[in-house]
């Protein structure tokens, strides 16, 4: 009786590992440390450590479809499969009365975890809104122009989602550009490190005529010469999420303090003074500290006025 739960018979064997598993007849002990808690562990692992090893200013729109991804596969196809595959393995244990403590047991774990997981996911539901919002919604605004004027590159607009590949594009056809005027009340994050990367990449001189302010000036401070118009601004707050109605947890306020940090690291490495970055983030993240000219070639972020 023992082999024969085991493993069922030689049919039963030559069954693929899935399906044998989805039908019941591994052993009790497989299917559940093996095929449910070692599976499970092993996945969000692996998720976990994709979120650590990514780039800090992974692409948000990527990032939160890998997760939407994660889940459904999850949720719909891994979790559905360890469930039914453990309860008919617990059936069978009982059914042949060998076990059936232990079976019992692994029932009653096994209906926890569903209730725990379940739980899980509906208090999860707006992070998940979240996550909808940055894979598909993010990727349509475009409220932003990009243009060529005599040798400059002209930006105008929110830094949205896709801006950083048209000024890529647009440089890599015009290598005589040498200066990159800003004119933008800020947008994405990613976009302003991934236009930041550009101009250092290729040496650029940044010029705004208008205002440059929150993630725009990031993509500022990288110019290789710096100048604004004597009634043009700078402005800077603190950072936020780019969702509406977004809930603000502890893991988003750190995430956006360490941004902070980092930027203001960057900040420094490009000539501004320590004294000026303790100070750029005084201004809520719905407020902007717009600094005088004076102060601006005083801390060291502008070469001059033009």
């Amino acid at each position: 009786m023992s082999q024969k739960i085991e493993d069922s018979n030689i049919e039963t064997q030559k069954t693929s590992y899935l399906k044998k598993h989805w039908l019941g007849h591994h052993s009790l002990a497989r299917a559940f440390w093996v095929n449910n808690w070692l599976l499970s562990i092993t996945l969000s692992f692996s998720l976990f450590a994709w979120m650590l090893i990514s780039s800090e200013n992974e692409d948000p729109v990527f990032f939160a479809r890998v997760i939407l991804a994660y889940t459904f596969f999850n949720f719909l196809i891994v979790f559905p499969w360890q469930v039914v595959g453990l309860w008919r393995t617990t059936s069978r244990y009982i059914e042949s009365k060998l076990k059936i403590i232990w079976a019992w047991l692994v029932r009653i774990i096994l209906l926890f975890g569903i209730t725990f997981s379940t739980v899980s996911e509906i208090e999860d539901i707006d992070w998940y809104k979240q996550l909808y919002f940055d894979a598909f919604v993010l990727s349509k605004n475009q409220n932003y122009d990009v243009k060529i004027y005599k040798d400059n590159l002209v930006i105008n607009g929110n830094f949205d989602y896709g801006i950083s590949d048209k000024v890529n594009d647009i440089l890599d056809k015009n290598k005589n550009i040498k200066t990159v005027i800003l004119n933008s009340e800020g947008g994405l994050l990613y976009e302003a490190n991934q236009i930041s990367k550009t101009i250092l990449l290729n040496s650029l001189n940044t010029y705004t005529y208008d205002e440059c302010s929150s993630a725009c000036t990031i993509a500022f401070i990288s110019g290789n010469k710096r100048y604004i118009h004597e009634s043009a601004k700078l402005g800077f707050h603190k950072y936020s999420i780019a969702r509406p109605g977004a809930k603000i947890d502890q893991l988003d306020m750190m995430s956006l303090f360490m941004d902070q940090k980092k930027d203001a690291e960057f900040f420094e490495k490009r000539g501004v003074s320590k004294e000026f970055t303790h100070m750029m983030y005084q201004a809520d993240s719905n407020e902007m500290w717009y600094p005088s000219i004076f102060a601006l070639k005083y801390y060291g972020l502008i070469h001059g006025t033009k």
